[in-house]
């Protein structure tokens, strides 16, 4: 992994960021410790498969990340990295899901308004792409990076924070761009997606 830092400027860039964006052993460990002592509670079920998603460019303000798991329908446990974002800002944003052979997908922000979105949350275990932080902190206690949760609280209010004691990263500002990603749930308070389009088979392809 490489990584620049810009002397002065407050920013963190890495190339080719992987999942978690933050040490993946401290994670890993961390996040399947905690799923077997039942220390990540499962608080929602999840369909029985991911989808991908991927954007030219994700602009992120309030940001923090934080590893926990899902169930699935039929029982399975999922460990997922989520990104908790204030105001997101999304460039050629794709969304595709492939069920038995049949691909749906829908596209958005893709003219001159990206799609945006607030109190957004990104539960997912593959990611790709580029990544640029201002003012990062790596390996806060994930209940703390909710704003109003701690004095050095930089995530969104909403959903910031991960379990007490996990290991989690937060930032002012994150960009991320050649965003690939393997998802297993999307939340938004609000989800504005401008130019919207959605095609169901008929030749349609997933979105990487």
């Amino acid at each position: 992994m490489d990584k620049k830092v810009q002397a002065g400027s407050g920013k963190t860039r890495w190339k080719r960021f992987g999942i978690t964006l933050i040490p993946v052993a401290a994670l890993t460990v961390g996040m399947f410790a905690g799923v077997a002592s039942g220390a990540v509670p499962v608080n929602i079920t999840v369909s029985g498969g991911s989808f991908k998603v991927s954007a030219a460019e994700l602009d992120a303000t309030q940001f923090s990340q934080y590893g926990g798991h899902y169930e699935t329908k039929n029982g399975k446990i999922v460990p997922v990295a989520t990104a908790a974002i204030g105001d997101a800002k999304i460039t050629k944003l794709c969304q595709s899901v492939n069920a038995f052979g049949v691909v749906l997908r829908i596209e958005a922000g893709g003219g001159d308004q990206p799609a945006t979105a607030k109190d957004m949350r990104l539960s997912m275990d593959g990611l790709d792409g580029d990544a640029e932080f201002t003012n990062i902190d790596i390996g806060v206690d994930a209940s703390t990076m909710a704003q109003g949760s701690s004095d050095w609280a930089k995530g969104p209010k909403v959903g910031g924070n991960g379990e007490p004691t996990m290991f989690g990263q937060q930032a002012d500002h994150a960009k991320f761009t050649n965003v690939k990603q393997t998802a297993w749930l999307v939340q938004a308070g609000q989800f504005y997606l401008k130019d919207l389009h959605l095609t169901v088979g008929g030749g349609s392809k997933e979105c990487f």
